[in-house]
């Protein structure tokens, strides 16, 4: 007999504590007789959490002050339309509502149990939802008790979850809230909630209560808080989310990934709906990183790693709530800018000037105004104002003040070149020096498909319920000019990236790379020359090199490759050889051939690299490491001794074309000196990008049998670009240095 085909019934036949609450070996033993549930909406395992249609309250009370009445008063705050049964045994009723023992008392199993009761009645709960056919749970408590066989009892809950496939939001949240439904799985009510496009996923519970009751411009389709996610990960809401016609953008504040492969294709789901995921991970720094795993017993991952996940998969990293709540107002009405660049229009010249300053601090991009909207905008404006954007458009206080505004807004609605438009005006709740404007505001949206928004030129401004009254209209109010660039460029960026190509494998390599995965996974160190080797083998140009341990070789070698050479040693072990002197340079002839090889060779062995000398040209290094969540991340950055005076790094994960490694060039500190300054030619960073990619290639097929990789230093000059050093750390090798 399934256990959702009568739960009154099961639930008694199958009872699985005594009613001392004391657990027994054979209750929890007979949770194996519970079958997986079933799912209220086939379509996604979280539906019946996060769109239930029937609820069940554990742990509800009429004491004052206590959480069960808290959490009572919150479920029933928003006019839920679906059926609410509470159960508590002590009580016959609750805030008027007939009260049930158990859960195994209910005419219908619920869709969602929520189970507001404490650590040592946990697990004992979890049990009795299953046990009526409950399809998912709630739970707040910390959990960080003892399980009734002594086990952690979050690692008990875990376990229950997973074996009977039960969703479970929690613990150590604040719950969910569907808004639109009114269905209120928290211990804060909704009733001043109204639903609008944003879907908030905080791993904090209290960014979730902050968020969700402080701002009335925010307007909230789910919010979640999945804490130490006992039956459901992150990934699984943002994939949720994506199904619902209602979420314009996701907004996450999170921990950590802890399925990190579902949390990369969630987030590629929703590029391919439409929809900006935007995230502020947190755990960026050590210090940050342990407060989490003590918080929900999230390990936070790598920075590097995780920003290179976000990128990869189009979401939109940032580094506050207040700036996940910007990029996420700008995107919450579902209308996305295309190409061009925003127009801003304000009251103010000296504001005009200072969003200029902070638009290019931010890389926000203004459009530039065609000869066609130029031409229309001095037909409308006052003389003395400047037809450039950002606008200002305040003339004489006039009863004609608000028309140049009217007009301008018209015509730039109409411009090809702009993709959004804004409007600044010192307007607030307590004063509204201009009415005609705030019409204009609220009629925005009417005026153009494109993204419109209001905002404010201090970021502190009193304009709350001035906020509210124009979200309801569909358009986003931001406070701050440099926070509303920032914002616009975030979504900006988003926007450009999107529409990326997939990153290509190439389809000619499968012998290729069988050779080398069998030659890696041998328990021998890789030297230079095969490491080279490798890299070429890949498409990654290197310097021609050959490696001897006779003088005669080395001289025959010499001949064929011409001077000048590098002498290198090829000792095994030696990972770094200019630090013990491994390293000979501009070797002109053979006689310095044979008095480099007798110093070399007495002090580390015969074997040894002969190589080209490079030319001179600006450098590069490539990299690589193995992230134990995501898996091959590869890094550039300066290379040689540039490093010291050109800092910074870029990181993506492997593989990616072309196109995205020249932009990660780009990006480096470096590059303008690839592009050439003070008259010195520049060089050809397609080359180096094509074999930045070609590098990325051959770490992610390689990734499993490949511990680390460092190419150091590429050298790009106007002709391309060599490798002509590289160090390869084979897993094997690796595993063979540990045992």
């Amino acid at each position: 007999m399934s256990a959702c085909s009568n739960p009154k019934t099961s639930m008694r036949a199958q009872l699985l504590l005594p009613r001392s609450g004391r657990p027994s070996s054979a209750g929890i033993d007979m949770l194996a007789n519970y079958p997986a549930q079933g799912m209220l909406n086939a379509a996604h395992r979280l539906a019946p959490m996060l769109d239930a249609r029937s609820i069940a309250v554990v742990g509800v009370s009429e004491r004052a002050n206590s959480f069960g009445l808290r959490l009572a008063q919150a479920v029933t705050s928003a006019n839920f339309s679906g059926r609410i049964d509470f159960i508590n045994p002590r009580y016959e009723s609750v805030l008027g509502r007939p009260c049930r023992a158990s859960l195994g008392d209910l005419d219908e199993a619920p869709d969602l149990a929520i189970l507001g009761v404490g650590g040592r009645n946990l697990e004992q709960s979890l049990v009795d939802a299953i046990g009526s056919g409950a399809k998912s749970a709630v739970i707040f408590d910390a959990c960080n008790g003892k399980a009734t066989d002594g086990a952690p009892l979050l690692s008990r809950l875990k376990d229950i979850a997973r074996e009977h496939g039960i969703a479970v939001c929690g613990g150590a949240g604040m719950g969910l809230i569907n808004v639109p439904s009114g269905c209120v799985a928290s211990f804060y009510g909704a009733s001043h909630l109204k639903p609008g496009g944003i879907t908030l996923i905080a791993h904090s519970g209290s960014v979730f209560t902050t968020l969700a009751m402080n701002d009335p411009r925010y307007r909230f389709d789910l919010l979640v808080s999945p804490g130490q996610e006992i039956g459901a990960t992150i990934d699984e809401y943002i994939d949720y989310a994506v199904t619902r016609e209602s979420t314009k953008v996701i907004a996450i504040f999170m921990e950590t990934a802890r399925n990190p492969a579902g949390f990369q294709s969630s987030l590629k789901h929703a590029r391919q709906r439409g929809i900006p995921v935007v995230v502020c991970k947190v755990g960026r720094t050590e210090e940050s990183a342990r407060m989490a795993r003590s918080h929900t017993g999230a390990l936070a991952g790598s920075k590097a790693a995780y920003e290179a996940v976000l990128e990869d998969c189009g979401a939109i990293s940032v580094q506050s709530i207040d700036e996940l709540m910007n990029v996420a107002s700008l995107c919450s009405t579902g209308r996305l800018p295309g190409p061009g660049g925003a127009a801003l229009v304000t009251d103010s010249g000296g504001l005009r000037e200072l969003a200029i300053d902070l638009a290019a601090e931010s890389g926000a991009r203004l459009a530039r105004f065609s000869n066609r909207t130029v031409h229309g905008l001095r037909q409308v404006l006052p003389q003395h104002l400047e037809p450039s954007n950002p606008l200002d458009c305040a003339a004489d206080l006039t009863e004609d003040f608000s028309k140049p505004f009217e007009e301008v807004l018209t015509i730039l609605s109409d411009a090809e070149e702009v993709s959004m438009v804004g409007l600044e005006a010192d307007l607030r709740d307590d004063y509204v020096y201009e009415e005609k404007l705030l019409d204009l505001a609220l009629c925005l949206p009417l005026r153009t498909s494109k993204p419109c928004f209001f905002y404010s030129s201090f970021g502190r401004a009193n304009n709350f319920l001035l906020g509210a009254r124009l979200i309801d209209r569909g358009i986003p109010c931001i406070n701050g000019i440099g926070e509303t660039l920032n914002a616009i460029s975030k979504l900006q960026e988003w926007s450009e990236r999107r529409g990326e190509a997939a990153d290509p494998f190439p389809k000619d390599s499968e012998g290729v790379v069988a050779s080398w995965q069998a030659r890696l996974s041998l328990p021998k160190p890789i030297d230079e020359h095969e490491a080279l080797a490798l890299l070429s083998s890949f498409g990654v140009p290197v310097v021609d090199n050959e490696v001897h341990d006779t003088l005669d070789g080395l001289k025959a070698a010499a001949k064929r490759l011409g001077y000048p050479i590098a002498l290198k040693t090829a000792a095994e072990g030696v990972e770094h050889k200019s630090d013990v002197g491994g390293v000979l340079l501009s070797i002109r002839d053979e006689r310095e051939l044979e008095q480099s090889y007798g110093r070399l060779g007495a002090t580390l062995g015969p074997r040894a690299i002969i190589q080209n000398m490079a030319p001179r040209g600006i450098e590069l290094a490539f990299g690589c490491v193995k992230d134990p969540d995501f898996g091959p991340l590869v890094m550039v950055s300066a290379g040689g001794t540039l490093v010291e005076h050109f800092g910074g790094q870029q990181f993506a994960l492997a593989p990616f074309n072309e196109s995205r490694a020249l932009d990660l060039i780009d990006r480096l500190p470096i590059s303008r000196l690839l592009d050439g300054i003070r008259g010195n030619e520049p060089v050809d960073k397609v080359a180096a990008a094509r074999a930045l990619s070609s590098f990325s290639v051959m770490c992610a097929v390689l990734g499993d049998a490949m511990n680390e990789a460092d190419v150091n230093p590429i050298v790009v000059t106007a002709k391309g670009a060599m490798a002509v050093d590289a160090l390869i750390v084979p897993a094997a090798d690796l595993a063979r240095k540990v045992a």
